[in-house]
């Protein structure tokens, strides 16, 4: 499984703010969904990836006897397929807020 998200900031262990125990990569990642995570960002795109860039974060398990996400975020989508993901994903988050927020919530009676 896989999930859309934007990028916000990216943290690598060279910058000049930024001190760190290892060469890794992480990335402040609005959701489509609107949460927002830091992930860490898989080493072979690390040093093509950019604020505003529209990535996959890889959920898949990573194994059977470990059902935890991977959470790494595996691509970076570009031009008419980054805009397409993304408005796919926000537009259906939109809809489901907007059908939560118009349920009559139920009463309960108490008599």
């Amino acid at each position: 499984m896989y999930h859309p998200g934007k990028v916000i900031g990216i943290f690598r262990s060279k910058e000049k703010d930024v001190k760190s125990s290892d060469e890794s990569t992480q990335a402040l990642i609005e959701m489509w969904d609107e949460n927002i995570f830091t992930l860490s960002v898989d080493p072979k795109i690390a040093t093509a990836l950019k604020e505003k860039d529209t990535v996959l974060v890889d959920y898949s398990p990573f194994s059977e006897k470990m059902p935890v996400a991977k959470q790494i975020i595996c691509k970076i989508i570009y031009k008419k397929k980054a805009k397409l993901i993304w408005d796919e994903y926000r537009d259906y988050a939109r809809q489901k807020k907007k059908q939560v927020a118009t349920k009559t919530p139920i009463r309960n009676y108490m008599g």
